[in-house]
């Protein structure tokens, strides 16, 4: 736990006074009995619902067929989290894990950018990869996790006659991670998964019969990466995910006024153009974009909790002078703190 002094120019950074949650997987076959007792929580048929105490949400896990699970990952912490995902080496699954990140949540209207520069984006690796997620508090995490067995892939591998070179793959050994943003072809699978409502009886096959579409479309980009003459574009080194993480977690510590890029890589004795260069292909967008997109969605879903003042939540978010805090949210949506306030209260 750090805590903030005050001196000066400087003030209390209330988000620093909360300690972070940190999950640790290290299993595939029983990955929401894992979360569930890091969280105080209880599975009930394949639902774990967040304690309200951390926040609210749920996580949904489907057994669609012998060897694709879905888990679907809905939530809102009140602290920040560092998901540690080390699977064991004594672990008998051979699981990858792919996974669909909704940066912009809104897939009613698939697009091939998303006009405020975050991009919702697939990721998929295998069991050997030590993957890390930093999620900050009072912001929304929404992503769908297919975990999909290696006898299975194989198989549809085999079924469609797929290359070589993707096979071999599949069977290494080594540590890999690929991250693509998401095509056309996959928004429109998802939007499908999201807005389809059916029957019980039909709503499982229709699922796999889409997950199985999804990862035929992920392969098919791996596959057009291999035939390029940049095999490494899409590829992302486990040192760099560490690094990324660290660098959004500072970006949330510091006040505006202290923000500096520069004494950012210094701390993290980095070259700045690397560290650019790696933050925003990760996500998208530049870091002093990130830092204002997730302080404002803090400052949102604060405001819509009513649990803190105007005055509260500017300090929280970075921000010791208020009217500079109120005329960024209002640049951002439209509307002031206090009006979005106000009609939470009505409603």
């Amino acid at each position: 736990m750090r805590i903030c002094l005050i001196f000066g120019v400087h003030y209390v950074l209330l988000l620093c006074l909360i300690p972070m949650l940190y999950f640790k997987i290290t299993k595939t076959d029983n990955h929401l009995d894992e979360m569930a007792e890091q969280v105080n929580g209880e599975v009930s048929d394949g639902v774990l619902e967040l304690p309200s105490h951390l926040g609210n949400g749920s996580v949904k896990v489907i057994q669609l067929t012998e060897g694709i699970k879905l888990q679907d990952e809905d939530f809102c912490f009140n602290k920040d989290l560092l998901i540690d995902r080390n699977i064991e080496e004594d672990c008998n699954s051979n699981f990858f894990s792919l996974i669909y990140v909704f940066e912009s949540h809104d897939l009613t209207e698939p697009k091939t950018d998303n006009s405020d520069g975050f991009q919702n984006h697939i990721l998929f690796f295998n069991r050997y990869y030590r993957f890390n997620t930093f999620v900050p508090a009072y912001t929304k995490y929404r992503q769908v996790h297919f975990f999909i067995n290696l006898d299975k892939i194989l198989s549809i591998a085999k079924y469609y006659d797929l290359p070589k070179s993707l096979i071999d793959l599949l069977k290494s050994n080594e540590a890999w991670c690929y991250k693509y943003p998401y095509p056309l072809e996959v928004q429109r699978v998802l939007h499908q998964m999201n807005s389809y409502k059916a029957n019980s009886l039909f709503s499982k096959g229709y699922l796999i019969n889409k997950s199985e579409e999804l990862i035929m479309l992920t392969l098919e980009q791996i596959y057009s990466d291999q035939l390029g003459e940049d095999v490494k574009k899409n590829f992302i080194h486990q040192d760099d995910i560490v690094l990324i993480n660290k660098v959004e977690k500072q970006l949330l510590e510091l006040s505006h006024e202290e923000f500096s890029i520069n004494k950012l890589a210094d701390d993290l004795s980095v070259g700045i153009r690397k560290l650019q260069r790696l933050f925003k292909a990760y996500h998208g967008m530049d870091m002093t974009s990130y830092r204002k997109h997730i302080r404002m969605e803090q400052a949102k879903q604060m405001l819509l909790e009513q649990r803190y003042s105007i005055t509260d939540i500017s300090y929280k978010v970075g921000y010791s002078n208020i009217s500079n805090f109120s005329k960024v949210f209002k640049d951002y949506f439209g509307m002031s703190p206090s009006s979005l306030l106000n009609k939470t209260k009505e409603d």
